[in-house]
């Protein structure tokens, strides 16, 4: 897969599209379940560490990968103190599903602040709709080559895993599955066969405690 198809298909295709469908077609209901405040913010911050080793050319882990991600794509990286994303709502997140903070969704600035009623506060609309809004400057930074460094990095990655499962893989049951049901790593391996969103292809990290 070229850098022109990435960007078209994947960035501009199937992540801002999961997104914006996320937050026009799921209302706003206030003291009700299904907000989606949690999963939004989740997958801003995983999106955003997969778009980042992109830029640096290489996975270098979450802190260093959204690090980079937001200073060289969002307006003001001041807004997004990179040790209060990781640990208290991407780790949080991740191995808790419950952040270690609250999370509101009201898309109003600051992004991330203090209430004196429940401490700090992550509000995942704000945060997802600066993602939107960085995808042209992630655009414009993309660079041909580490582009193509990470993404055969990838390639290995999806390719190690799945030879290291293959026998749990051949053992599982069978059943064909209509192509444009399916969104899948597969693509970027040899056959490019069926659409692919990698809302992240990064294997998960162990939680590393600062």
């Amino acid at each position: 897969m070229d850098k022109t198809r990435f960007l078209n298909d994947i960035v501009f295709g199937w992540i801002k599209k999961d997104f914006e469908r996320m937050i026009n077609e799921v209302p706003v209901r206030p003291g009700q379940a299904g907000n989606i405040n949690f999963f939004l913010a989740l997958c801003v911050l995983v999106s955003m560490e997969h778009l980042g080793g992109y830029l640096l050319g290489k996975d270098k882990g979450f802190e260093r990968n959204v690090k980079e991600y937001i200073n060289r794509c969002f307006p003001d990286p001041r807004e997004y103190p990179i040790k209060i994303l990781k640990d208290i709502y991407r780790n949080g997140l991740a191995h808790e599903y419950f952040p270690r903070g609250a999370v509101s969704r009201s898309n109003e600035r600051p992004p991330i602040f203090v209430d004196d009623r429940i401490g700090i506060v992550l509000d995942a609309e704000t945060l997802a709709n600066d993602f939107l809004n960085s995808l042209e400057k992630f655009k414009d930074e993309l660079d041909e080559v580490k582009y193509k460094k990470r993404m055969k990095e990838i390639k290995q990655t999806i390719k190690d895993r799945q030879d290291k499962k293959k026998q749990i893989i051949n053992n599982l049951p069978k059943k064909p599955t209509p192509t444009n049901s399916i969104t899948a790593s597969i693509t970027i391996l040899p056959g490019e066969s069926i659409p692919f969103k990698p809302i992240s292809t990064t294997p998960p990290h162990e939680e590393d405690e600062d």
